[in-house]
This record gives C-alpha cells, structure tokens and sequence, in this order.
C-alpha cells in the first residue's frame, strides 16, 4: 500500500487527473466502435517490464478500467498535490497501475469475506458487478435520460403536484428551461471529447447566435454545478463516490475544470433531472421527494399497463386490513402479483469494496418488507393460475440475479419471486403489444424456473434469450433524448 501512495505522491495531481480523463475517452470510444485490440470492455492494457524472479526480464501487461480512474483521482487529490513537478506520461502510468493493483487489492475487505457464508459473497459481488455493469452496458443511461424526462416533464398523465416544478428550479439556478439546460449538457460533453477542460475550447465552435443560450457564461455555471475542488474531495465522507455526482474538478493551482471521467460525466447526465429535484429537498432537509416519487413511480407503471395491456388483465390491489401487493396482471398462463419500490440503493453500495450495511438497508426496505406485502397478496387471490411474484425497483441493475442469489431466505425459498427492474417491465409489456406468442413463451419459462433447482432466474436474460432485447417504448415521440438533439442541432 506505500509504495503505491509513495509513487503518486511524485506526479503533480493535475497532470493524473488529466490523463486519466483522456483515457476514459479513449476507451468510450473503443467501445463505441468495437474496437477488437483490447482485452474486456472499457478497460485498457499497458506493456510492464519486469524482472521474473528477480533476474529475468519479462514484458507483461497491467490492465486498468475505466471505473477504478476514480479511485486513482481520489487517492491522487488525497495524497498529492498540483506543485509536483513531474507529469505523469505513458512511460510511468503502467508503473503506477501495478502498484495500484496491490493498494487496491490491500483495501479488499477481507476479514468479512473469511467470515460470511455463500449468500454474503454475493452481496458482495452484487455490488462489485452493480458499479461495473453501469459502465460496460451504457444503454442504460439513454433508457435512464429518456424515463426521467417523462416522469418529470413529458407525460401528461403523471401527477407532479407534490414537488417543485423541475423548469422553475432550473430556470431558478441557471437561467434556463429544461431543454435548454439539457442541450447545454449534451454540449458539454461533446466539448469534454475534444479537450478534458471544456472551457479551454474556442467559444466560436458552440455559440453560434447572438443571444443564443450556449455561450460560456451559462456553460460555466453548469459546469461549477458539477465540480469539486481538492478540499470538497479531501472532506467527502464517501470518498471516490463524490465523482459520480460531480465528474468535473477545480484544480489547486490555476483554478481550471478539467473533467475526471467521461463515463461518470454520462451517467451524471442520464439521472440529472431526478437527483436535480432530489438533492433541493434534501438541501432543505425535507422527505417530500421521497414520498412524492413513490406516487409518481406508481402513476407510470399505470401509464405503462393502460398503453400495452386489455384493462381487463390488470388491476390495482386494493388495500385491505393488512397490507397487500400493489398490482396485479392476469396473462394467460399467470397471475403476476407487482410490489413496486422506488427506493435506490446507497451510493457506497455500489462499488468494488461495498458497504454492506447499505445493501442491507436495501433489502430492508425494498425486497424484506415488500415480500410480506405480496405473500400476503397471494393468500387472498382466488383462482387456479399460478402466482409469480415481483419485486418491481426503479433502480437501474443488471445483476438481478446475483441480488436475488444474495438473498436465499427469499429466492431460494420461494423460487416464485423474480426481481424486475422497471426497463425489464417496459421490454416486457412492449413484447406482449408486437408479439404475445414470444411474452407467454417468456411467462411459461419463468413458470418453468420454479421447479428449476438451479441458480435464481433472471428476467433481463430471459428476454435477451427470446430477443425481447430491445427497449422500443421510448421511440417515436417519447425519444426526447433526439427531441433535445435536433433542438441543439437548430441552437448550432
């Protein structure tokens, strides 16, 4: 662990920051053109000369990935500083990447993976994989910016009474509405893929109309708004994790932004509207949002069965004096039972050394209490199809599986429970609008999971094995992600 902090402690933060920021960039773009050369997706390999057994020596090669850029970043800012006088270079990085490999492996929570049983390694994995696959499968952030925006602007059938209009909160700090705030990030980033200090671009290659709302003035606020300086990072009480909400940093010694990671810069984009109303309620230290978001959750999975099932098959579960499920959806071949849960996990959850007392708080919340609620649901139906069980969560996951396998007093137990994610929902109900044969074909397989002895089923892999892969229902008018870009297209 010294050596590692002792070699970072010789490069000037600033030039560490920036190089990484380039790398980032680079391995988005090999992966957006699949690119063959490198060993897995958005990581990249370095050549190491090294002495095997102390005498011979031996190319290899050291890999680094683009979510461990943070943690570098971090411990850079920690232990360094911008008045180093030696820049980071090709020639060293794959030095500083081995030596890593060691920091990085000395901080793995070892004394709870010698002492926990099967169900609390995948806890583990669980979160390891969660942050992982936020980068690896980046569609995500499309399907993520294209829901917040319906929820929070584009539907006409959800109800937003309850919480501060997102255009007059945006208006309020930027001066903006909120396409024009969402054109201006798309700008941003585009500026990031041309230099890690978007401000240091020409003016004249994004302002092109007088008055127009992409000049440098407004592209600066934005980018304050999403920026820490060394001392923010040094005080966070989540250490790496503060990236993932601001991906932009002030450097100590000529008060420059440069961007930290071009992946965390997206995946800020892709949630800015909900965690832009989410963090002023917390800021006025108010659970109104909270409380408020569960409703809406709930008036878009309405939207959502009404668009793509007969009114005869679904139905909401009235409540009762015991609490019940929240919906229920009658198919051919089964009653599917829907508790919904718009909590999100805790942010130090989702990393490659997780807290594991917020996964717990998680299921707590989310999987414990909710499957007392369904179970009780199932006792009260009346009739002769079979009962599926759904834990419906707002929050993105493509390991469903692992968190399910995590929890053995539930999955394993009752193998008539599936955790759903609500893009796996919308694949779903757009699969039984184009083609009801391939959805019953979907439902008799989970049907068939039940009596299956292996490991917990994934609905995620059972639409991609019956090429239900595609998430069609943000097409068309509910592309706003493309509404935004010709709006841009037209400010430029």
């Amino acid at each position: 662990m010294t050596d590692f902090i002792t070699y970072i402690k010789k490069f000037e933060t600033k030039s560490i920051v920036e190089y990484f920021a380039l790398l980032s960039i680079r391995m988005l773009k090999n992966q957006f053109s699949g690119a063959e050369n490198e060993p897995t997706n958005c990581s990249m390999s370095f050549p190491l000369e090294v002495l095997q057994f102390g005498f011979i020596p031996k190319r290899v090669s050291v890999l680094i990935s683009a979510w461990e850029i943070l943690d570098i970043d971090y411990e850079s800012i920690i232990h360094a500083n911008d008045y180093r006088s030696e820049q980071i270079s090709d020639k060293n990085v794959a030095v500083l990447i081995n030596l890593y490999r060691g920091f990085e492996n000395d901080k793995t929570d070892d004394e709870y993976l010698k002492r926990t049983n099967l169900s609390g390694i995948y806890k583990y994995l669980m979160g390891m994989t969660y942050e992982q696959f936020r980068y690896q499968t980046l569609n995500w952030s499309i399907q993520n910016f294209n829901r917040n925006y319906h929820i929070f602007v584009g539907s006409p059938k959800i109800c937003r009474d309850r919480i501060i209009d997102i255009n007059d909160l945006i208006m309020k700090r930027f001066g903006m509405n909120v396409d024009e705030f969402l054109m201006s990030q798309i700008m941003i980033a585009w500026l990031c893929s041309q230099s890690v200090k978007p401000l240091s671009v020409s003016e004249t290659l994004y302002n092109k109309r007088a008055n127009g709302i992409l000049n440098r003035k407004n592209l600066e606020n934005i980018i304050q708004y999403y920026s820490v300086s060394y001392n923010d990072v040094r005080k966070s009480g989540i250490g790496k994790q503060v990236f993932y909400s601001k991906p932009f940093v002030k450097t100590q010694s000529k008060r420059e932004y440069i961007l930290v990671n071009i992946y965390s810069l997206l995946m800020v984009y892709a949630d800015s509207l909900y965690w832009m109303l989410r963090d002023y309620y917390f800021d006025i230290e108010s659970q109104e949002f909270v409380h408020a978001f569960g409703k809406m959750f709930e008036d878009y999975f309405e939207e959502l069965v009404e668009e793509h099932l007969p009114k005869e098959l679904w139905r909401r579960i009235p409540e009762g004096k015991r609490k019940s499920a929240d919906y229920c959806i009658e198919t051919e071949k089964a009653v599917l039972l829907f508790e919904i849960k718009s909590g999100l996990m805790g942010i130090k959850a989702k990393q490659q050394i997780p807290d594991i007392s917020q996964i717990e708080e998680f299921y707590n919340r989310n999987i414990r209490k909710a499957y007392k609620q369904l179970k009780c649901s199932e006792e009260d139906y009346v009739g002769n199809k079979p009962v599926l069980k759904i834990f419906l969560i707002y929050e993105f996951s493509n390991n469903t599986h692992i968190m399910m396998s995590s929890l053995p007093e539930i999955f394993e137990r009752d193998k008539s429970c599936f955790i759903m994610t609500i893009q796996e929902l919308e694949m779903l109900l757009v699969t039984y609008k184009n083609d009801i044969d391939r959805f019953n074909k979907i439902i008799g397989l989970l049907l068939d999971s039940i009596n299956d002895s292996n490991d917990s089923t994934s609905i995620l892999h059972l639409l991609e094995d019956n090429n239900a892969v595609n998430n069609y229902y943000f097409t068309n008018e509910k592309d706003y992600l493309e509404k935004i870009l010709k709006k841009l297209e037209l400010e430029l």
